[in-house]
Formats: C-alpha cells, sequence, structure tokens
C-alpha cells in the first residue's frame, strides 16, 4: 500500500518531535543554557532568560512543521524548476516532487537520532556551544571551530554523508519519476536542488557576516 503524502508529512514531523523531545530531556539543555550564559548575565537576568525559554518552549515544538513544510517546499520547487531549465515537457504534479522531498528529508531525521546517541553515549560532557556545532559525518568535525569565521561554520557543516544521502535519494526520486536515465536525473538534481543549496547557503552566510 503506497503511503500519501500527508501520512509521510504526518510521520516525518512525529520523527522530528520525538528527537527535539528526547534531546533537550536526555542531553538537559536547560542545565547547558545555564552553564553558558552564567558568567555572562546577573542572576536576576538568568532566571528571566530561563522563564522566558520554559514560557515559551512549546513554541520550539509549534513551528516544527512549519519549518519542514518550508524546507521540503523550497526543494519540490527548486526539483520542478529543473524540468524547466531542462526544457523537459512532462505533466507532473507539484506534488510528485514534494512526495521525493518528504522521502528525502528522512535520511535528515537520522541526523538528529546519531547526534543524540553520540552526545548520550559517548561525548558525556560538553557544552551548548559544542552540541550546535557538532553535525555527524561532517566535514567541519575535523577543524578547530574556535578558530573559524562564524560565518563559515554553516557552509563547513553542510559537507557531510548526510547531505551527500539526501542528494541521492533526490536524484532516485526524480529517476523514478522522469523515468529517464540515471546520470541525466543526476544532472537535473545538481543544477536545481544543487544551486537551490548554493543560494541558501550563501543567503546564511551573508546573513551571518552582517549580524556578528
Amino acid at each position: 500500500m503506497k503511503i500519501n503524502n500527508f501520512s509521510l508529512f504526518f510521520l516525518l514531523l512525529v520523527f522530528n518531535l520525538l528527537i527535539v523531545f528526547f534531546t533537550n530531556y536526555l542531553l538537559n539543555t536547560e542545565d547547558l543554557l545555564i552553564n553558558f550564559y552564567s558568567e555572562q548575565l546577573a542572576k536576576d537576568q538568568l532566571e528571566q532568560l530561563l522563564e522566558n525559554q520554559q514560557k515559551w518552549a512549546w513554541l520550539g515544538y509549534a513551528i516544527l512543521p512549519l519549518l519542514i513544510l518550508i524546507r521540503v517546499s523550497l526543494v519540490s520547487f527548486c526539483l520542478s524548476i529543473g524540468l524547466f531549465l531542462y526544457d523537459i515537457e512532462n505533466k507532473i504534479q507539484f506534488k510528485q516532487f514534494f512526495r521525493i522531498a518528504l522521502v528525502g528529508e528522512f535520511v535528515l531525521v537520522f541526523v538528529g537520532v546519531f547526534k543524540l546517541i553520540y552526545f548520550y553515549f559517548f561525548k558525556i560532557e560538553f557544552t551548548l556551544q559544542e552540541l550546535q556545532q557538532f553535525y555527524p559525518l561532517s566535514y567541519i568535525n575535523f577543524l578547530d571551530v574556535e578558530n573559524l569565521e562564524p560565518w563559515l561554520v554553516y557552509p563547513l557543516q553542510t559537507i557531510n554523508l548526510f547531505e551527500i544521502m539526501y542528494f541521492f535519494v533526490l536524484v532516485y526520486g526524480m529517476h523514478k519519476l522522469l523515468k529517464n536515465n540515471y546520470w541525466k536525473s543526476f544532472e537535473i538534481t545538481a543544477a536545481s536542488y544543487g544551486t537551490g543549496l548554493l543560494i541558501w547557503l550563501g543567503l546564511v552566510m551573508f546573513l551571518t557576516l552582517n549580524i556578528s
């Protein structure tokens, strides 16, 4: 039985919510927050920060469906643009591209799982900054993050095996959808999703430079 897009989205959302919940609960993110700001803020300021953090904790869970929807929609849009770029006349509905992007998102679920397992079982002592900057199977883990410019952190995190797996899931999905040769699907995905990813990285780097 073929699972429809809504069911896939719901399943993806449940997995992500569970990862966020268990990360906050098992890794004691509140304690990490206290340790990180204890030397920077006065006691009353720290108490106010924690009170606000607890008050608005639900918001992180509430906006998660929107964040997933935006990411999946943008990737779907990039893939659909790929057909236009290659002048492929194919009556394919947007929901079919949406499905490919949804399936790809399940690869990224393993990022959260891997990260949770790593910090819970292996690197037991860590700081909030280490938790935020660590990305499983990424090139950045071989570098000294403290000596990196802030605008370089996110692009270097993006160079990882999970991103490569995600890309090839998109390629396979396009291959099955278009029923063309694999290399052509690779080309279309690289031109569409690859370009979109570069634009996104450029935007994040630009914003980081202007904020820092």
